[in-house]
């Protein structure tokens, strides 16, 4: 199974107590921002999770937990640091980002939902000339050790760590890897007047884009998780438009290919306030 099942309820007035999934969770967090591109980010977090005993079920998914029980607590620890020297953060045109994560999940070294995660991304961004611009994105991570519980195998599909064609599948594994390729070129750039707030605004503006994309990715899972598109190279590729407007809201309508020889418009949307 490559997409996510649902869970439908018999009755929409059912009561809280029959909810398959509950959790909750605390988080605290510290930022170190030194210089104006470079920031180091440190967290902890407790996450209580209970689940339906139907999820655990021999049947079903006895490895959710990897343990059979109904109920965790889990312990996270995680440090990043990020870099970013972009000349439009919610779209960016020209520059390059990065970052580099190290994830311990769980107080012990294996069994359970012990995990302890290694993950990187870099992005370069390139202005061609005469409104031609292209980008590579690429994206890693490694989970240690490899027989992990199901809730620590989240892949590709999750987030932004998706191919385009492949939005509503999910992969998942303890190693992947995502690279994303895009040409694009603008096309045109205006403003429309926008008389009914004059003391704020006054104009709305809007740039199109046009471009063409492949992307690539692989995730690998032990042979006895393995479904569909695990432990084999992925790959689709498309074209689209993006629309950037009003507080760098970000639309993109994107026609996409994959390898299971299925084709779709996908629409996107990103608001950068």
């Amino acid at each position: 199974m490559d997409s996510l099942l649902f869970y439908p309820s018999d009755s929409a007035t059912k009561a809280r107590a029959d909810f398959v999934y509950k959790n909750w969770y605390v988080n605290a967090g510290y930022i170190i921002r030194r210089g104006l591109f470079k920031k180091h980010v440190l967290s902890a977090s407790y996450t209580w999770l209970k689940i339906a005993d139907s999820v655990i079920d021999k049947s079903y998914n006895p490895n959710y937990f990897k343990d059979p029980v109904t109920s965790r607590g889990i312990i996270d620890l995680v440090y990043v640091q990020q870099y970013s020297n972009v000349n439009n953060v919610s779209y960016p045109l020209t520059g390059q980002t990065g970052f580099f994560s190290l994830h311990k999940r769980g107080l012990g070294f294996t069994g359970g939902i012990n995990m302890f995660m290694l993950e990187a991304g870099y992005n370069r961004y390139f202005h061609l000339g005469k409104n031609w611009y292209y980008s590579i994105q690429t994206n890693g991570k490694i989970k240690l050790p490899f027989d992990q519980a199901y809730i620590n195998q989240r892949g590709l599909g999750y987030g932004d760590n998706y191919l385009r064609g492949l939005e509503y599948k999910v992969i998942d594994g303890v190693a992947t890897a995502l690279v994303k390729s895009t040409f694009k070129k603008k096309i045109i750039s205006f403003n429309v007047p926008f008389p009914f707030f004059p003391k704020l605004l006054t104009k709305i503006p809007f740039t199109f884009f046009a471009k063409a994309y492949t992307d690539l990715g692989y995730v690998y899972t032990k042979k006895v998780y393995a479904t569909n598109l695990n432990n084999r190279l992925l790959y689709s590729g498309g074209f689209g438009i993006d629309v950037l407007t009003l507080y760098d809201i970000n639309l993109r309508f994107e026609y996409s290919f994959n390898q299971l020889n299925k084709n779709g418009l996908f629409l996107h949307n990103q608001a950068g306030f």
